[in-house]
């Protein structure tokens, strides 16, 4: 037994004799290593102070951590095999900010080096920022690129800058942030434009509001301007949309066709086709519509029957359409706008013939109805012929057609062909010379078919 107690006196001597005394925080000696650039002994001493339970809440002791272990991420040979080094630094010195009032940070910053690291995870942060951005890995990018926007703006508000202007942001990295965060948005244009993720989308205006608010635009920030008035018109905020939309212009009037594009999609966009309507109608009596604007109005409207059935906004739609072509026609005496104003003539002429057939009968209710189709019928076929001549003038005497110029005016001697047949036979019987008159524009026109190759 005394053999036995004697071997564990024995084994508990040696275990004490090699417990490992708690080291102390010495500034000397920190500083020593690191101007040495001896950064790994230099993390092995400060690990071993922090492992310290007196010295964990050393704010200078951990300054000195988040310098040494920024000093081995920018470390070229250090660096690679420490692939955590730059995340530990930013996470200290996040954990001392935090616990730590401004005065006494700034003081720490100042006096322990601690600015040096600052420096760096701003700069590395920013780099790999770049590098994922370039990877589209956004959400990634955008993590970085906002450490690094919180750095930079901590260096300039804290007198660390060489600017004076402490209320000074770092342009280039506001705006990468904020393109980061656009870019992982997933904006979607359809139906008004939307957000598969609207808290990045959040965080892309965060940043570009910064900038916009400082009448900053520079040639990278089209871009920029562009998803901030797509996404006021997404929030369905015109107010702000407008005010963006007009900074936009000014500041890049070469992006004209842009900007009016960005106009037409809020007119199409976000509601029935009896808000487009209304939109484009407001629009338009502010003057300043374009050809492309009033085409692409036009073309939305023309085809309103793929998105109501209600007849009322169908002929609202409708003659909002041909208003459209018309003053594309009237900017351009482009053939095919004044031929698609003809074929909605045709269109409502066709509807209007085929309810005077569907009211065949003698009794007086069947006439006076077909009399009231064949009032409206008139100046309807007289639209329809107007604007289809034009178009025929126009593209007959066109050298160059394309496929579609070519399709239109083969198309639109046979329209109007049939709407002289039609008028001749309204006339026949009574009204020799009309008679007469639409029969020669008749035979005129129907020898024409199929007449262009």
């Amino acid at each position: 037994m005394k053999r036995i107690v004697f071997s564990f006196l024995l084994l508990g001597i040696t275990a004490g004799a090699w417990a490992q005394k708690p080291v102390k925080f010495k500034k000397d000696d920190v500083v020593k290593l690191l101007l040495e650039k001896k950064y790994s002994d230099a993390k092995d001493l400060i690990d071993k102070v922090l492992a310290n339970p007196k010295e964990q809440d050393n704010k200078e002791a951990i300054t000195y951590k988040a310098v040494i272990y920024a000093d081995i991420a920018a470390d070229s040979a250090l660096g690679p095999n420490n692939p955590d080094a730059l995340q530990t630094a930013a996470a200290t010195l996040d954990q001392l900010q935090q616990n730590t009032d401004t005065a006494a940070f700034n003081k720490l910053m100042r006096e322990d080096q601690g600015i040096n690291a600052v420096s760096v995870v701003y700069s590395k942060s920013f780099n790999n920022g770049l590098t994922k951005f370039k990877d589209t890995a956004w959400a990634d990018a955008y993590k970085d690129f906002y450490n690094a926007y919180k750095w930079a703006g901590y260096i300039t508000q804290n007198g660390f800058s060489q600017n004076p202007d402490k209320n000074a942001i770092d342009t280039f990295t506001v705006l990468y942030t904020g393109f980061a965060a656009q870019n992982a948005s997933g904006y979607e244009q359809e139906n008004g434009g939307s957000f598969k993720n609207p808290a990045m989308a959040d965080s892309a205006m965060s940043m570009y509001l910064k900038l916009a608010n400082r009448n900053i635009a520079t040639k990278d920030m089209p871009a920029m301007y562009q998803y901030m008035i797509q996404y006021y018109q997404a929030k369905k905020d015109k107010e702000n949309a407008d005010k963006y939309l007009v900074v936009a212009k000014k500041a890049y009037p070469d992006k004209t066709d842009l900007w009016n594009q960005i106009e037409t999609q809020a007119m199409l966009a976000g509601g029935s086709v009896k808000d487009i309507v209304a939109n484009y109608q407001q629009k338009d009596a502010g003057g300043q519509m374009t050809e492309t604007q009033y085409i692409e109005i036009a073309q939305t409207l023309a085809n309103a029957e793929k998105s109501t059935q209600d007849t009322a906004e169908i002929a609202a739609a409708k003659a909002a359409s041909m208003d459209a072509y018309k003053k594309a026609f009237n900017l351009s005496q482009n053939g095919i706008y004044a031929f698609n104003v003809g074929i909605l003539n045709y269109q409502r002429f066709s509807e209007l013939d085929d309810a005077f057939y569907a009211n065949k009968g003698e009794d007086a209710a069947k006439k006076a109805k077909r009399a009231a189709i064949e009032k409206e019928q008139g100046p309807v076929a007289d639209s329809s012929i107007a604007w289809l001549t034009k178009g025929f003038d126009i593209l007959s005497n066109k050298q160059d057609r394309d496929k579609n110029e070519l399709v239109s005016l083969n198309r639109a001697v046979d329209i109007i062909a049939n709407l002289y047949n039609w008028k001749m036979n309204k006339a026949r019987g009574h009204d020799p010379k009309a008679y007469d008159q639409y029969d020669a524009l008749f035979k005129k026109f129907d020898a024409l078919h199929e007449s262009f190759k």
